[in-house]
């Protein structure tokens, strides 16, 4: 927690007494005393005196006068009203006892000096201030002057601390349309002064550490007097969503804090605490497939379009016949599952900790989509693929690519410069529909996320044959990758004829439509080699998923997010080697 002062000055100014002082000059003569200079308070200070803590100290400091031969000066405080005012003639002076060069009183000492010149309660009235040396010589002024302005007390809140939510580095993950589940700040009391208005509380929000102009403010709890403030995570995410955090995959970084407030004072906690909040809603998938491990389920794919956030969630998933799975609402708990209730018209109908599982007919790849508010479940052979003007835009043939894992798709397709496209799952029969049980598309949303159903403009190939990622592997926000696909190198240390690891120089493999690149070298043994779809670093380029493996004749998997290269085989010779990026797999032969 980082510490912060509202009063405006650690160190302030005592002003007391009323006796009047007589400066010889600042000309030494017989013990001398030589010029010295102020410390603090600052000059420009701004001090405002807190009724409810009257005995919290203040404390102004200079530089000591060293003396002409050996007697140490005393010295007195004087301050004199800056408007018209003259420290010759002060309006306030105080001893100083010794030889000190700290002065320390309370803040109710100071207000009473203050009140003993007919200054009112809670005025504020600026000064000037400095401090005289004296010795049985003479004394000398400081020719440091400062200035000061003084707010007397009137309304007061004493300090207090925050305890919870206490800062963390991991975001707090919420629930934005819930309406039980919430988030609690509390703090310790603050005390108004003595028979002084009682203290309400205001729990002020901002991500740029100003305070002055929040982001946003809530109220405590019993109108403002409790030190307590429980939130709905629906009503912290709505606060959000109309101070510039209405995309819901955008984790919003905040500092809070709470205002006391008296009568006319304002009491900041004397801490500030840091808050990161992730809005997000989560459904899992746990089955055969997974382990039947309900503490570590597959989370999948929340639906983000407006209407159905919170209630729709999908994945895309490569499964077996005879294969099982249920929906889970709560990791680690096995009655929270939504089963297989029985068929109900094109799904299965299910519930909140009801029916069996569900079970796969035949192998494929399949959308799996999870209705909470029907409570229906519809498991369907689906994937993504493009529709767009390299195909007519027609949406009942999508250009299918490969299945890369669970929620990935990469396409390679064949394309004009300027043809555009989007991303979908479409089918014959539902051509440009969207129902729970129907196609899904998107649109670019730009920053590499997609938009839902229609949302965000085309996707432009841009080159004459493209590389397009679908990726769900975000549950709270589909992207997408585009690179041209217009050729693939094989670069490394294991060719014979051709420079080490240069790009440009490496040769370049044949496309032969449907993600598929080939090419025969002649490979050294035991070195290494990777593929890159261009001639210099940077471009998109292909690792070894195998963990190692030098067989020939076996296809290899292969990962474009990084690792380590491919080794090539154990003797040289000449090898034909196959890229099929549909598959992700190359094979050395």
């Amino acid at each position: 927690m980082k510490k912060i002062i509202y009063i405006l000055s650690a160190t302030v100014v005592l002003l007391g007494g009323c006796k009047k002082s007589e400066f010889v000059g600042n000309d030494p003569t017989g013990e001398g005393l030589v010029d010295f200079t102020l410390i603090a308070p600052a000059s420009g200070t701004i001090l405002v005196l807190n009724a409810a803590t009257p005995n919290a100290p203040v404390t102004i400091s200079w530089n000591a006068a060293r003396p002409g031969l050996i007697t140490a000066p005393t010295y007195k405080f004087v301050a004199a009203l800056k408007n018209g005012g003259n420290l010759n003639s002060p309006l306030i002076e105080i001893d100083v006892p010794g030889s000190a060069t700290t002065l320390t009183i309370t803040q109710k000492q100071l207000d009473d000096a203050l009140k003993a010149k007919s200054i009112a309660d809670g005025a504020t009235t600026e000064f000037i201030w400095s401090v005289k040396a004296t010795n049985p010589s003479l004394s000398i002024l400081s020719t440091s002057i400062f200035n000061i302005t003084i707010t007397r007390m009137k309304d007061g809140a004493s300090p207090f601390i925050l305890l919870g939510p206490v800062p963390t580095t991991t975001p707090m993950e919420i629930n934005p349309v819930s309406t039980t589940d919430q988030i609690k700040f509390n703090w310790t009391k603050s005390k108004p002064a003595t028979g002084g208005p009682a203290v309400t509380y205001k729990v002020l929000f901002t991500n740029n550490n100003n305070f002055s102009t929040p982001l946003f403010s809530m109220t405590s709890a019993n109108n403002g007097l409790d030190s307590l403030l429980i939130v709905t995570t629906k009503q912290m995410s709505d606060s959000l969503a109309v101070h510039g955090y209405a995309d819901l995959s955008l984790q919003a970084d905040l500092k809070w804090t709470v205002v006391a407030t008296s009568g006319t004072w304002k009491q900041q906690a004397d801490y500030i605490n840091a808050l990161s909040i992730l809005r997000q809603i989560k459904f899992y998938l746990v089955g055969n497939i997974t382990g039947w491990d309900i503490n570590n389920p597959w989370e999948i794919i929340t639906d983000k379009k407006a209407d159905r956030y919170g209630k729709i969630f999908y994945t895309y998933i490569k499964m077996n016949a005879g294969d099982e799975f249920k929906f889970f609402k709560i990791k680690g708990d096995w009655g929270s599952g939504y089963g297989n209730n029985g068929a109900s018209g094109a799904g299965f109908s299910t519930g909140y900790n009801i029916g069996g599982n569900f079970q796969i007919g035949a192998n494929g790849i399949y959308r799996l989509t999870l209705d909470v508010e029907n409570n229906m479940a519809y498991i369907q052979q689906k994937q993504v693929g493009i529709v767009g003007g390299m195909q007519g835009w027609n949406p009942t043939t999508p250009i299918y690519g490969g299945y890369a894992g669970r929620d990935k798709f990469i396409i390679v397709t064949n394309s004009a410069v300027n043809d555009e496209f989007k991303l979908h799952d479409g089918s014959a029969g539902s051509p440009w529909t969207f129902g729970i049980k129907d196609d899904r598309w998107w649109g670019d949303a730009g920053g590499g996320n997609l938009d839902y159903d229609g949302n965000g403009g085309n996707l432009n190939a841009g080159s004459t044959r493209v590389r397009t990622i679908w990726n769900g592997t975000n549950t709270q926000q589909v992207k997408y990758e585009k690179s041209p696909a217009v050729e693939m190198r094989v670069v490394g240390n294991g060719m014979q004829g051709v420079p080490d690891w240069n790009p440009g120089a490496s040769p370049q493999m044949t496309y032969s439509g449907n993600g598929i690149w080939t090419i025969t070298l002649t490979l050294v043994a035991n070195k290494e080699i990777k593929f890159l779809a261009g001639n210099d670093w940077g471009a998109f380029d292909y690792e070894d998923n195998s963990g190692g493996s030098q067989a020939t004749g076996t296809p290899r998997p292969i990962k474009w997010d990084g690792g380590g290269n491919f080794i090539t085989p154990t003797t040289s010779g000449s090898y034909t080697i196959t890229l099929n990026e549909h598959t992700q797999t190359v094979t050395i032969n």
